[in-house]
């Protein structure tokens, strides 16, 4: 018994909702395209696009000057470490020349003990 006086007022209700939605016709859309507002509104599209073209490009921009500084300072350190690598280079070097010239010496002290 529920159930049928159920699927009455569902009935009932349907059938309004249904002739409701019919019924209604779609808003009627005005056309910016022809008229005096036509130009305005093209400009307001252009200006709207060069603003954006504006923004990315100093987006852009300040990208590209973030990378100028993050290279800027990777090129100063690593010319730190090259001068750091430079005065160890110059080190070593000194240190085998005196190697070598003490060799130079030990080996003539022994050919002079052989002779």
């Amino acid at each position: 018994m529920r159930g049928a006086i159920a699927i009455a007022v569902a009935c009932v209700l349907a059938v309004p909702v249904s002739g409701y939605a019919q019924t209604q016709k779609p808003a009627p859309v005005e056309d910016r395209s022809t008229g005096a507002a036509a130009p305005l509104l093209i400009q307001q599209q252009r200006a709207t696009a060069r603003y954006r073209d504006v923004t990315q490009a100093a987006y852009d921009s300040t990208l590209a000057e973030q990378d100028v500084l993050n290279t800027q300072d990777a090129y100063d350190a690593a010319r730190n470490r090259a001068e750091t690598l430079k005065a160890e280079l110059d080190k070593a070097m000194t240190a085998r020349d005196a190697a070598k010239a003490k060799e130079a010496a030990a080996r003539k002290r022994y050919d002079e003990a052989l002779n």
